[in-house]
């Protein structure tokens, strides 16, 4: 790769760092470019010929983190069998570890429950946010899925009912702890929280789809 071509691929990984710091401490709508541009210690210029817009580097720093988040994920499971449960709960796991430890994946969802204001001229990145976590909530599906073809869960669980039951207690989890984080301990609380989940998924018959 040319060394230009290096040199532009740092400058915007510094660029969406920068985003990430400035989006964190000050909220995505109150955030200018050039307060970014500003944290990077690059000309406003610069930023531009990296990203067209706010909506675009915001678009880029998601598309950044969630390539992360697939690595991480894709490393923890490497040295495990094809049990998608297992992995499923594993993938759970060190998903709440990193959110505890991990800085970046700490001011990401950060920003993206606490920071990513529902206003009007905050509406293409509110946009953007809805197509990640349908796309997420598409992977969950997917993964719930294949749990039942491998009889880890029942035949007739409600899959689309069992999706959103898994998103409200993670994203309840999350909201909560980043809401206050002195109020529980994470690495304590979290796989108690799983455990009372995954057992539900298995066992309760509400999830489980209505016979007439």
């Amino acid at each position: 790769m040319r060394k230009t071509k290096i040199e532009a691929l740092k400058t915007k990984e510094h660029l969406m760092l920068a985003a990430l710091e400035t989006f964190y401490k000050k909220g995505v709508a109150r955030t200018s470019l050039n307060e970014i541009a500003q944290t990077a210690g690059v000309t406003r210029g610069a930023l531009y010929w990296h990203f067209k817009n706010k909506e675009d580097l915001f678009d880029g720093l998601f598309q950044r983190i969630s390539d992360d988040i697939e690595n991480c994920l894709v490393q923890d499971l490497e040295s495990t069998n094809k049990d998608s449960w297992l992995n499923f709960r594993l993938s759970l796991m060190k998903f709440f570890e990193r959110l505890e430890n991990n800085s970046l994946h700490n001011k990401f969802y950060n920003i993206l429950f606490l920071k990513c204001e529902h206003t009007e001229q905050n509406e293409a990145i509110i946009s953007l946010v809805a197509k990640y976590r349908t796309l997420w909530n598409h992977k969950l599906n997917m993964v719930l899925a294949e749990c039942v073809e491998q009889h880890a869960l029942d035949e007739n669980l409600d899959i689309e009912f069992a999706t959103v039951f898994v998103k409200c207690s993670i994203d309840g989890l999350i909201q909560q702890w980043l809401s206050a984080p002195h109020n529980f301990e994470l690495h304590l609380v979290a796989p108690r929280m799983l455990d009372i989940l995954l057992d539900n998924l298995q066992n309760h018959p509400s999830l489980r789809k209505k016979t007439v």
